[in-house]
């Protein structure tokens, strides 16, 4: 348990002196294009973008959603995201889950698409009649649950398909006595976060080093 602690330890402080000048410099930024193909209430799509915001600007991320194809506020203008997408852009596409699908774990609430040469995609799918049926099942408000989804699959976009932390938002295994627990417990680690703000920040400044694919709906 000892030496389990001191590498704990000397892997926070490689953490915080690695991030934080370059979090004092520029926040890495991702833009998240947020299709509701579901047609889920926009009380659910706004608790879910307020609390996928709130999972990624811990790490240090300034993000920003963007709602293409139909507005969420009364009287807002439709944003139809014609513009091909950024490297520092993500697609989260929110649907049902379809009725069969032999490559599709039952019971999983979201996949991502990644390209295997450089594991990294832009592509997420999550899937809101499964998150739904989860959060009645369990008492989790639906909204929370979908961005917490949301957040995890970003993750994955990001850090690679075949990366999952062992504990924590990144973790591979959702059970219910999990989902039932405190926003605390629904973070990316620090180590995590270093990743992520330097996989961004390095977009940033080679926005043209990877094209990602294009997308349409």
């Amino acid at each position: 348990m000892r030496a389990i602690a001191t590498n704990a330890v000397t892997l926070m402080l490689v953490a915080m002196s690695i991030a934080g000048p370059a979090v004092a410099e520029s926040p890495a930024a991702l833009t998240v294009r947020v299709y509701n193909t579901s047609g889920i209430p926009t009380s659910q799509l706004l608790a879910a973008r307020r609390a996928a915001e709130l999972i990624l600007r811990d790490t240090g991320v300034d993000v920003v959603f963007r709602h293409c194809g139909s507005p969420v506020l009364p009287n807002a203008e439709i944003d139809q995201c014609e513009e091909s997408l950024q490297s520092s852009e993500v697609v989260v596409r929110v649907i049902d889950a379809p009725a069969f699908n032999a490559t599709l774990h039952p019971e999983a609430y979201g996949v991502t698409y990644i390209i295997r040469d450089i594991d990294r995609g832009w592509l997420a799918t999550v899937f809101s009649d499964r998150i739904n049926e989860a959060a009645t099942r369990v008492g989790v408000e639906p909204g929370t649950l979908l961005g917490r989804v949301m957040a995890h699959e970003i993750g994955h976009l990001l850090l690679g398909n075949g990366y999952h932390g062992v504990s924590g938002l990144m973790r591979a295994e959702w059970t219910d006595s999990m989902l039932s627990r405190k926003d605390d417990e629904w973070r990316f680690s620090m180590i995590e976060a270093v990743r992520l703000h330097h996989i961004l920040a390095s977009i940033t400044r080679h926005p043209s080093a990877i094209e990602p694919p294009a997308i349409r709906f």
